[in-house]
């Protein structure tokens, strides 16, 4: 994996060029310069330890959300405000309805009837072959088609749901860079209208005509807690759910395979005890790897942060990926410890009022892709003869192709 290096003289240099590279000695580096680091390229400052993005996130009272100042297009993309997007009272309210409906009591349920099967299904397909590439083959397919069945949508339909991760991947690709570019732009603006016409009939199908799938679960939710409530509204929380599940949970699946299968030590630990040493190492696996490397906030007047001066309306990048990795929070921070204390302090979920709801889910799949794997494909291991794999994107990271036999 190359590693990019921060040059003598940074005023030019710019994260952009981590892009598949392995971006940790490159923090490391950035954070001996200091705690706040200024990114030409990006426009906007780089928050390095856990302390100030724990702080940041915390205070939307001094550090807003990107969204309040995103111009229609956003919304329309995006394919409403979605919870993610809203502020105040209304954020408050919509929260309640996802964590109804994502709360750890619902999780035995979505496992039985929707995660197990699915991770069954998908191993069966290569399980006589005694070899698969983990990411197309497993952790993609799992994922989308989990929301698919949550949703009521035909999850075994493998070209939709392959079209389908392709418009969330370019979705993505827009919101980390600021939604900004032509061609992203495009890109997004398309995906967004084929997503649409996928999931609106569904939506339209159960506002009069309930069941028991998710968007009629969404329904029913949304109008006991929020009173009337619109399709864009309900669209807004479907298309998020769809989006922040999909590829997140994707890239976190393939980096806690990645990560088994390159530590011996790990590996024995794990293999031995698929409770409590499976349960912690997912969580070194979203601190070490977390699928989402940042998060965006905007001040909403001059402060003073980390030592540095930041102007009203300049843009905060949180650097979540190196937070978790920060030695004044974290002893030996670049190693899995499963005996870590407080091992759910990592930032991958996000921390304050927009802790991602949806965390107990995506830490369900994980947890049950890994433990699937390793009961039904005993000796389980990279192969050398194929392409090692790599840290690979930006925004959105993941090791791949994890080429790997049995």
């Amino acid at each position: 994996m190359g590693v990019a290096t921060v040059p003598q003289s940074s005023a030019e240099w710019s994260m952009l060029s981590l892009a598949d590279k392995d971006p940790f000695p490159t923090y490391d580096l950035l954070r001996e310069r200091g705690r706040v680091v200024w990114d030409p390229g990006m426009n906007c400052w780089l928050i390095l330890t856990y302390d100030l993005c724990k702080e940041v996130e915390s205070d939307e009272s001094a550090y807003r959300i990107t969204y309040a100042d995103a111009p229609p297009l956003v919304f329309e993309i995006r394919g409403g405000e979605g919870l993610s997007a809203l502020m105040g009272e209304r954020h408050a309210r919509m929260r309640r309805v996802y964590l109804k409906l994502l709360a750890p009591s619902a999780m035995p349920k979505y496992r039985d009837q929707h995660i197990v099967p699915i991770i069954n299904e998908t191993i069966d397909r290569f399980a006589d072959n005694g070899s698969a590439e983990l990411v197309s083959q497993f952790c993609e397919p799992i994922t989308g088609k989990v929301m698919a069945s949550l949703f009521g949508l035909p999850w075994n339909d493998d070209a939709l749901l392959h079209d389908m991760a392709g418009w969330h991947r370019d979705i993505v690709a827009w919101i980390g860079m600021k939604y900004s570019g032509e061609d992203l732009t495009r890109k997004a603006q398309l995906a967004c209208k084929e997503l649409n016409g996928i999931l609106l009939p569904r939506i339209l199908e159960r506002k009069n005509n309930r069941g028991s799938d998710f968007v009629s679960l969404v329904w029913s939710q949304a109008e006991q807690d929020c009173g009337e409530v619109a399709v864009d509204d309900v669209l807004g929380v479907v298309r998020e759910l769809a989006l922040g599940a999909g590829e997140n949970t994707a890239n976190a699946t393939a980096n806690a395979i990645y990560l088994f299968l390159t530590n011996s030590a790990v590996r024995a630990a794990v293999t031995g005890d698929l409770e409590g040493s499976l349960n912690a190492f997912v969580e070194e696996t979203f601190r070490l790897f977390g699928s989402v490397q940042f998060r965006y906030r905007v001040a909403n007047r001059d402060v003073s942060l980390g030592g540095v001066t930041i102007k009203k309306d300049d843009t905060i990048c949180l650097l979540h990926a190196a937070a978790n990795r920060d030695s004044e929070h974290y002893a030996c921070p670049h190693i899995v410890d499963l005996g870590r204390p407080r091992l759910t302090d990592h930032l991958a979920f996000n921390v304050g009022p927009r802790v991602c709801v949806g965390m107990h889910l995506a830490r369900l799949e994980v947890r049950e892709s890994l433990k699937a794997l390793i009961t039904r494909c005993p000796n389980l291991r990279l192969d050398p003869s194929r392409e090692a794999p790599r840290f690979l994107d930006f925004y959105h990271r993941y090791f791949g192709p994890l080429h790997s036999r049995f």
